[in-house]
């Protein structure tokens, strides 16, 4: 535990300044949900804390109220797997997190410790806004 606490604090402390960007994401990402809420924003439906959706792209997850940005890239397996560490922040809150991901045809899947029942799955979605 006290090994893990450390990791975490030196990862937070060196990650707070630094930004990476994840090669392997072309474009902007969201789940199906996500993607719904985003086609209805784009229709004109009123864009708040309650109906904007997360979005993932090579510098992180954005929505409404936070997100989280790249700050180291590694590759596990070419071309197919990545280990990222990201640091979050909601309001005045910032945390350091870890995900793998892993690509396959045009889906992303998003494995963290909060997926108990599974990855999130990224599909592309979107005109490729912010890249």
């Amino acid at each position: 535990m006290r090994i893990a606490l450390i990791f975490a604090s030196l990862v937070l402390a060196t990650a707070v300044g630094a930004k990476e960007r994840a090669p392997f994401i072309t474009g902007q990402y969201a789940t199906a949900e996500q993607c719904k809420k985003l086609r209805a924003i784009e229709k004109g439906a009123p864009e708040n804390v309650e109906t904007s959706p997360e979005l993932l792209d090579a510098d992180g997850f954005r929505s409404w109220e936070g997100g989280c940005s790249f700050t180291k890239v590694f590759e596990h397996e070419p071309g197919t797997s990545w280990l990222a560490f990201m640091i979050c922040s909601e309001g005045m809150t910032m945390t350091a997190a870890s995900y793998v991901f892993v690509k396959d045809g045009d889906t992303i899947e998003m494995y963290g410790a909060e997926q108990a029942d599974g990855p999130e799955v990224y599909s592309p979605c979107g005109a490729n806004k912010g890249n």
